[in-house]
């Protein structure tokens, strides 16, 4: 079980630009520790300063906020000098603070500049820590009847046939020599089809290469075409998160996404056997149900994948399927929606089904119930594959400390890392996950 922080630019140093004021200020902001974790009642230190044309200036007005679990709340100003100026705050409690640094005018007012779409901002500096996340520990009480839930759904999916439709899909020349694509949909429980991408090498063997299943994030749009994973060597299966058409204007995903697919996270969140997520789920175990029926499959290496949404896809797919031998889940959603549960209390992780009231306690109990059943928390418990996750320490979409809560619950029996990445948020890369998955490839060519 290893931990990796990806360091951008020079220890852990965030610069962010501002063109069109007279000078090109900059923030630098950095923790005093090159990986921003720290221990309980440690002392969590944080540096910023305002660079002009790359110099250290005096004399600029800077607006800060610490957030942290626990409703931690600190915030303040300092005039920047040429040293760094330092904030310091620590937690007693394993869980997640982070600092915003704001650029003001002289008249205490917000330094604004315009954005790549042309759009007033201000200009901010961030970074976060993590204290102790690996003693994280699951909010929130496991379902009695979890597996039973989860079986009786793969009872109902067992029953409906697996048919496949495959229609293939023209490539430039110089690709269709080397990869066939082909738009799929497969009969499946739960409302909708599987549908998706499926492309592999041409005139690969039977029984001669890894599947990759991949995971699309939130929102509503075509599949991409895994043309890459098949370049690679692997026959690879992108999959629709809804179920729906794929390769179809761009106005058709946006009329669904404002009528059918609107708020879709949301949808019948208060029962577990309509909650949009089942039908999510069920799919994904179909679209492995039908990578692994295809000749070419090896009958040993069976990967998930995503990010996002698609990362919480592959941590249940993972846990439904025994088969998968490596589940790569960057910045994954759907952990520990009881955050707020916890003790002191934190942040739920996408899509926050629910909060709590005064005295802690759901402020909706009947959606608590039903997120139980859909949480990473416990898909975690359950995986037999090797593990790869990742998070950024600025992640307000999919909260760090839901990543490490399921991260925290896996097996310890299995090789698991977590990249972790102190200056990036939701778009925080999975570098171990993905130099894990080339060297599977290179694995599989040196036989």
């Amino acid at each position: 079980m290893k931990l990796r922080s990806e360091l951008f630019l020079s220890v852990l140093t965030l610069f962010v630009s501002v063109a069109g004021l007279a000078q090109e200020y900059t923030f630098k902001v950095k923790t005093d520790r090159p990986d921003a974790i720290y221990k309980k009642g440690e002392n969590i230190t944080f540096f910023a300063g305002v660079l002009a044309d790359g110099r250290a200036v005096s004399g600029k007005n800077v607006q800060y906020a610490v957030t942290g679990d626990g409703n931690l709340r600190t915030n303040g100003v300092f005039i920047s000098t040429e040293k760094l100026y330092p904030v310091t705050v620590k937690l007693d409690f394993p869980g997640w603070v982070r600092i915003k640094y704001t650029l003001l005018k002289d008249d205490g007012t917000l330094e604004k500049i315009l954005n790549a779409r042309q759009k007033e901002v201000a200009l901010v500096g961030e970074i976060g820590a993590m204290v102790d996340p690996l003693e994280i520990k699951a909010a929130g009480e496991e379902p009695q009847d979890f597996d039973a839930f989860w079986q009786a759904a793969r009872k109902e999916l067992d029953a409906v046939p697996l048919k496949a439709v495959m229609v293939p899909v023209e490539l430039g020349p110089v690709r269709r020599e080397k990869v066939a694509c082909y738009d799929v949909k497969v009969d499946c429980a739960g409302g909708m089809p599987v549908s998706g991408y499926l492309a592999k090498p041409v005139g690969a063997k039977p029984k001669s290469l890894p599947a990759i299943v991949t995971f699309q994030g939130a929102g509503v749009s075509t599949a991409p075409r895994p043309l890459h994973e098949a370049e690679m060597g692997a026959i690879a299966l992108s999959v629709n998160a809804h179920g729906i058409d794929n390769g179809k204007p761009v106005e058709f995903y946006r009329h669904l996404s404002t009528n059918e697919l609107y708020r879709y996270p949301y949808k019948d969140m208060d029962n577990r056997d309509k909650f949009y997520f089942r039908g999510m789920y069920m799919r994904a175990m179909r679209a492995l149900d039908y990578i692994k029926s295809l000749p070419e499959w090896d009958g040993e290496n069976l990967v998930v994948k995503g990010g996002s949404q698609g990362g919480g896809q592959s941590i249940a797919a993972a846990g439904l399927d025994p088969q998968v031998t490596l589940c790569i889940a960057g910045v994954p959603a759907l952990s520990e929606h009881s955050g707020p549960l916890a003790k002191p209390p934190r942040q739920a992780g996408w899509p926050r089904l629910y909060g709590v009231d005064a005295n802690g306690r759901p402020n909706n109990e009947a959606v608590c119930k039903t997120a139980a059943y859909f949480d990473n928390i416990y898909f975690a418990k359950r995986i037999k594959a090797e593990c790869y996750f990742s998070t950024g320490f600025l992640d307000t979409s999919c909260a760090p400390t839901g990543v490490f809560a399921a991260y925290n619950n896996l097996p310890t029996t299995i090789i698991k890392e977590m990249t972790t990445t102190p200056s990036v948020g939701h778009g925080a890369p999975n570098t171990k996950g993905h130099a894990r998955l080339n060297r599977l490839f290179d694995e599989l060519k040196a036989k």
